[in-house]
């Protein structure tokens, strides 16, 4: 691969990747907005917060593991797909139920497409240029972070909240194209080991009971995820020693 192809397609990789922690903090500053377009309290619109960052921490840590079972590629080229579908769906959503359904949809697609990208950069970018590379990555990843209410404060003041998700369409359309287009063919050594599916399922119920607890405002709630909690981590820990054991 070409110099100049290689870093096209790493500032495509680069470009999926950066979008996801941007649009974690972006929509900050746009709750108050779409309480008013909805009609619905803050407490409601939260949720629109709430559920990325559940839906992400819940499936980044199988994405990983769904990129050496199907490819890498295959899951990023899903990543960045759903991302763009459901950026779109948030852009039109007219009720704030559909717009946390996509916004879920959202975290799925940047859960996929994380991960996966950083594999693809170990694939096609050379040794020498690789520690490079990876800085750029987690400069792009904290900047996007830092920048996102910032963006979405400059945007929403310019146009409406709905521009914090149409903002996304042609970066995605411009990685989709590049990952169709530029990818270079490499064999992935896909695992054949499966899924494991029961501490995918407490890793999920020991993420999602931590972040509710933090939301909670009744003692009942405390009461209730803190048992969950109790439940779900020590069973989680257990199966993973027991699935490490098997597999030796």
């Amino acid at each position: 691969m070409s110099s100049k192809k290689e870093w096209a397609l790493i500032v495509s990789l680069l470009l999926g990747a950066i979008l996801v922690p941007i649009n974690s903090t972006m929509i900050a500053v746009a709750l108050s907005s779409i309480s008013h377009t909805y009609n619905e309290s803050i407490a409601s619109i939260t949720w629109v917060v709430t559920v990325y960052l559940i839906v992400m921490a819940v499936t980044q840590p199988i994405a990983g593991k769904l990129g050496d079972m199907y490819g890498n590629k295959t899951m990023y080229l899903w990543g960045v797909g759903l991302f763009l579908i459901a950026s779109l769906g948030c852009a039109l959503s007219p009720s704030l139920f559909l717009l946390i359904v996509f916004r879920a949809l959202q975290a799925v697609g940047g859960a996929l497409l994380t991960p996966n990208s950083i594999a693809i950069i170990r694939h096609v970018v050379s040794e020498k240029r690789l520690p490079k590379v990876f800085g750029y990555f987690g400069l792009g990843a904290g900047l996007g972070a830092a920048l996102g209410p910032f963006i979405g404060s400059l945007l929403i003041d310019s146009f409406s909240w709905h521009s914090i998700f149409w903002v996304n369409i042609p970066f995605l359309a411009i990685a989709l194209f590049t990952a169709l287009t530029m990818f270079p063919q490499y064999k992935e050594n896909k695992s054949e080991a499966p899924l494991d599916i029961i501490g995918s399922l407490l890793l999920a119920g020991s993420i999602v009971s931590i972040i509710l607890l933090t939301k909670n405002e009744s003692s009942w709630g405390y009461a209730l995820y803190s048992i969950l909690i109790l439940l779900f981590v020590p069973l989680f820990f257990q199966t993973g020693k027991t699935h490490t054991a098997s597999n030796h």
